[in-house]
């Protein structure tokens, strides 16, 4: 696979500017559409999408029902028994957007994607050429209707104005969203994650009585900075509905784009984040030689079609983050791009064939049924392009005093994408804490490059009470021993939580140590309203004349050294 740098050049016009006005389309309950599409559920009947056993989106019908988001699913259930429930489909919703991108380019040229299910498009151009605004907004919205995606728009002269607009399907006047923006309440700062709102500073601002936008555009600017920082100042000035202001924005012309060519086309969804992850990579390298921040990103892939294909050989698409884009934002944002592109558009080339474990259905290679003989090699995507559009400087950016990115860092991470591409992405593994009272099963590993498990970021905390107090052991293994006591027999836990007799001996295999210090016991009883789950043991620390030391684990009279320090 190689990395290149290419040409400098320019992309499209930032979305906001001086005089220009934005505007929004909001896909509502846009997770809900997706799945329900997929299974082919009514569209009006009530429907929810649950991660780990708890609601986070539901369509109107379900929430006129009383379905909120954070409900347990079973107390949704109880609440509307005809509610449809799916698990998120993160595939799915890169696919349909991108079902929805390619309908909206019959009307404009330049669609920039917030998220799935939000885009933004200037307002300038389509108003010149359509004549007004309001039958430019009414050829998107019957554009994205015709690809069977109902939305509303909202219009203002600020992209995040524009955002909030949009949920309620409003056209805010020129020179009007200071007046409109009073009235909301200050919830709605956070109400689209995306836009990148410090929770923490909304949570105090409610705490001290502060109830709305109006409220929170009233404090003194200089007040607000010195309490949250300097990031609560753009918010400050979002509240009070003045014209967006970036540190020195820059159409770049320096930094190169990065293209990353694999060494056969790309056709799995495996795959495509692997490159996904590279791509990124390579280009965060490259902004950091150059002490650039990336604000717009274009992505740009080269197919490789099968036989017949009449489409195009290259798609591009355009993603907007009001903040900088970090190497991990991008990398998500060019893998739901890939794997959009290679589910909607190469799939509908071909409606017969074979796929391979983990290969997009659809997709074939050369050899499999209904492909030429001689042909290129696998059809998906040959190579993509990173062309960052708009940037700022690096030093506008609030770097931390120690734990940032430096060449260390990015070193490491070359590292890894280095070894994924030698022995594949879930062969290269990293470490995530996600608490416990022990040791094993404290730590679970992921495939390097994704995010943490979602069952484990949705944790309040990460910390148990009662959990095993540091330092923690380095090693981990389960062996089998006995423990005994100065009688020489075996020593078990009372149902008090006390040792039968002091540890003497520690008798592992064929070998016995002499205990000369312990701690303990420690009893927990775990999970017991569930008997397949039901977990009740002690733990006792011993140290021995090795010298070495042991946590040991006791169920019942059955001893094992379940770490070791």
């Amino acid at each position: 696979m190689n990395v290149q740098g290419r040409g400098r050049g320019t992309g499209p016009g930032s979305v906001t500017g001086p005089g220009n006005r934005t505007i929004v389309l909001r896909f509502m309950d846009w997770q809900v559409y997706v799945v329900a599409c997929a299974r082919g559920w009514d569209l009006l009947a009530p429907a929810a999408v649950v991660e780990d056993h708890r609601i986070i989106a539901a369509n109107g019908a379900a929430r006129r029902s009383g379905v909120v988001t954070g409900m347990k699913a079973r107390h949704a259930l109880g609440i509307c028994p005809s509610l449809n429930i799916g698990d998120v489909d993160r595939s799915a919703e890169g696919a349909a957007h991108e079902e929805v991108l390619a309908g909206l380019e019959q009307v404009t040229a330049s669609v920039e994607t917030l998220r799935p299910g939000l885009v933004a498009v200037s307002a300038r151009s389509l108003t010149r050429y359509y004549g007004s605004e309001s039958r430019a907004v009414e050829l998107l919205v019957d554009a994205a209707a015709r690809a069977g995606a109902d939305c509303l728009a909202g219009v203002a002269d600020e992209l995040v104005t524009a955002v909030w607009a949009a949920a309620a399907g409003v056209n805010v006047p020129r020179g009007g969203s200071a007046s409109w923006l009073a009235g909301l309440p200050l919830g709605v700062l956070v109400s689209e994650p995306v836009l990148g709102a410090p929770v923490a500073m909304v949570e105090t601002l409610s705490g001290l009585g502060i109830r709305t936008l109006a409220d929170f555009a009233a404090l003194p600017r200089r007040d607000v900075v010195g309490r949250f920082g300097a990031v609560a100042a753009a918010w400050h000035r979002a509240a009070a509905g003045e014209p967006e202001r970036t540190v020195s924005p820059v159409h770049v012309s320096g930094p190169p784009r990065v293209t990353v060519e694999p060494e056969e086309p790309v056709c799995s969804t495996e795959t495509a984040a692997f490159l996904a992850r590279r791509a990124a990579a390579g280009l965060h390298s490259s902004l950091a030689d150059t002490g650039t921040a990336c604000l717009r990103l274009a992505v740009t892939a080269v197919l490789a079609p099968p036989p017949g294909w009449t489409g195009p050989h290259t798609v591009e698409r355009l993603w907007r983050c009001r903040e900088p884009l970090t190497e991990e934002d991008t990398a998500q944002r060019v893998r739901w791009q890939l794997e959009g592109w290679l589910t909607r558009g190469l799939s509908r080339g071909l409606s017969r064939g074979r796929t391979r474990a983990g290969e997009i259905p659809g997709i074939l290679s050369a050899g499999d049924d209904g492909a030429e003989e001689g042909g290129e090699g696998l059809y998906g995507v040959r190579a993509v392009t990173l062309t960052p559009v708009e940037c700022v400087p690096a030093g506008s950016i609030a770097e931390p005093l120690w734990g940032g990115t430096d060449d260390g860092l990015r070193s490491a991470r070359a590292a890894a994408a280095r070894a994924q591409a030698l022995i594949g992405t879930r062969a290269v593994l990293r470490p995530v804490l996600r608490g416990g009272h022990g040791v094993v099963g404290r730590v679970v590993t992921v495939p390097y490059g994704e995010e943490d498990p979602e069952e484990i970021r949705s944790l309040p905390t990460r910390r148990w009470e009662g959990e095993l107090p540091a330092p923690l052991p380095g090693l981990v293994a389960e062996t089998p021993v006995r423990l005994l006591g100065v009688d020489g027999r075996d020593i078990v836990v009372t149902g008090r939580g006390a040792v039968s007799s002091p540890p003497a001996v520690l008798r592992v295999r064929d070998r016995d140590c002499a205990v000369t210090g312990w701690a303990g016991p420690w009893p927990v009883d775990e999970r017991w309203w569930n008997p397949q789950e039901a977990d009740r043991c002690a733990r006792l620390q011993v140290a021995t004349d090795e010298p070495a030391a042991h946590l040991l684990r006791c169920r019942g009279s059955e001893w094992i050294i379940e770490a070791s320090y």
